[in-house]
Order: structure tokens, then C-alpha cells, then sequence
């Protein structure tokens, strides 16, 4: 169980990913993030894990030939990863990423998978675009981020048991979380941070 400094900055390492993408500015492509945390360098006593992402833009074509989209090429992305008659473009760079993590940080620990995305969203009645950016934690804690286009500040919601009005993306984002669950190391017992 992911305690509440861990969900703490988790939740903050994506209000960062949504500060990113606004400043790269409206129309990007969609990005996938694998969040983990590791070990601090430093040595103290009982010392916070640091919380990183990973991130990758994923191809803007991929998104357009599947009606589902996004929740679709989640999944694809899932029953690619670690099986070797799936082909995606994509099995390169997550064995990479997977592979980089586990081989500068053995004691890694995934702590949930997200995406950023443009979308639309029915503020007061009337469609907006809007940024998302979901994320699944291990623990299946669901946060949203929602930046309206034109508002200052984004709107975080951190759900512990979502079971209605969840976004399109959480099953992919679930299916992720399983498909790469044995990559990463989850230390357990009293040590888990």
C-alpha cells in the first residue's frame, strides 16, 4: 500500500506533467508517463523514496486509426509488453524504458502509469477543451488532472475506489499496470514507503 507522502507526490509529479504540457502549448500529441520512485542518493535514516516519470509522446497516427483512440492503443500497448508476437512500434521504446530503469535503478518501484491528452469537456453545459492527464496507481487510486484551456490553475482529483465516471483511458492504464507489474521491484512489509 502506497503510503500518503508516496500519494502525495505522485499527485504532484502530475500537476508538474500538466505545467510541461502547458508549456509546450495546446495540440500535442499524446504522451504516455511510467511513473516509479527510487531511492534517494543520500543516506539517512529511513530517507523518502524521490518520484520520477518517464515519458514518451505517442504517435498522433496511431491515435486516429482505431475509433476507440487513446483507450484502444492503451491496451494494445499492455498485450504488447513482454509478449513477443504482439508487434507495436512502441515494444522498443517500453523495453527500453522498462530496461533503463531496472538497470540504473534495481530497487525501482512502479507506482503508477498515466497519460496526458487533449479532450473535451462539458464545464457549465458548454463543450471546452481541456488537458487531461490520468493516472492509475498501484494501488488502483485514480487521479485526474483538468486544465481547462484559458484557466490559470488545473483541477486535481484523487479518487481511492473509483467505480463511476471513470475516464476511457483507466482500463488501459489498468491493463499497463498489470502487463509491467514484474519489471519493477515493490519492496513490501514495514520498509514500503
Amino acid at each position: 500500500m502506497l503510503s500518503f507522502s508516496t500519494v502525495h507526490a505522485l499527485a504532484g509529479c502530475l500537476l508538474a506533467a500538466d505545467a510541461d504540457a502547458e508549456t509546450l502549448g495546446w495540440g500535442q500529441p499524446a504522451t504516455l508517463l511510467l511513473i516509479h520512485d527510487r531511492p534517494p542518493h543520500g543516506a539517512g535514516p529511513a530517507p523518502a523514496r524521490e518520484v520520477r516519470s518517464l515519458e514518451f509522446p505517442l504517435h498522433r497516427d496511431d491515435l486516429l486509426t482505431d475509433p476507440a483512440g487513446l483507450p484502444a492503443l492503451l491496451h494494445r500497448l499492455a498485450a504488447a509488453v513482454g509478449n513477443p508476437d504482439v508487434t507495436t512500434p512502441y515494444r522498443a521504446t517500453l523495453d527500453a524504458i522498462i530496461g533503463l530503469i531496472r538497470a540504473a535503478t534495481p530497487d525501482a518501484r512502479l507506482l503508477a502509469w498515466a497519460t496526458c491528452y487533449d479532450d473535451i469537456h462539458a464545464a457549465g453545459g458548454q463543450p471546452r477543451q481541456a488537458r487531461r492527464v490520468d493516472a492509475l496507481d498501484t494501488d488502483g487510486r485514480l487521479y485526474t488532472v483538468t486544465r481547462l484551456r484559458g484557466e490559470d490553475h488545473p483541477l486535481l482529483g484523487v479518487t481511492d475506489t473509483p467505480d463511476s465516471g471513470i475516464p476511457a483511458t483507466c482500463p488501459g492504464l489498468a491493463a499497463l499496470l498489470a502487463a509491467t507489474a514484474g519489471y519493477t521491484h515493490t519492496r513490501t512489509g514495514a520498509g514500503a514507503a
